[in-house]
């Protein structure tokens, strides 16, 4: 599962954002995105780059999320912020791939560079939810026998 963890977070990192003539991944939107926040004391003028900050730092949040999984021991905390993270990069997704702009093909270059992004987490999903749902029902099982 972590190997799927990771390979989640290279994905998504990985999304095309395709904006006038300008073509990044996503992982240097949100490096740049920050930084320029910082300068400006956290005001944006231009809509465009508003949600391009709320879809950095969903994802920034969400991809911390599940590199502190991997760190994690306790089962149910560890699947619990996996799946926390997984759910804020779909929003982060969301967002991308949503056609929020008139006259732009960004949400179509976004939606088609995070189909791999979405078939992988969707299996890690599945798998994390998998065992937290064996993990109560055995708890569950074990209440119930006393």
């Amino acid at each position: 599962m972590k190997k799927l963890k990771l390979w989640t977070i290279i994905l998504h990192s990985l999304i095309a954002v395709i904006h006038k003539n300008t073509i990044s991944v996503l992982f240097f939107i949100e490096f740049f995105i920050i930084e320029k926040w910082l300068n400006t004391n956290g005001g944006f003028s231009d809509k465009f780059t508003n949600l391009l900050f709320t879809i950095s730092m969903l994802s920034i949040v969400g991809k911390l999320l599940i590199i502190i999984s991997l760190f994690v021991n306790k089962t149910v905390t560890k699947h619990l912020m996996g799946l926390l993270g997984v759910v804020l990069l779909y929003i982060s997704f969301r967002y991308m791939a949503y056609p929020s702009f008139p006259n732009t093909d960004f949400h179509k270059w976004a939606f088609w560079s995070g189909i791999p992004f979405i078939i992988a987490s969707i299996l890690l999903f599945y798998q994390q939810f998998t065992v937290l749902k064996n993990k109560f029902l055995k708890k569950n099982s074990e209440v119930a026998d006393v």
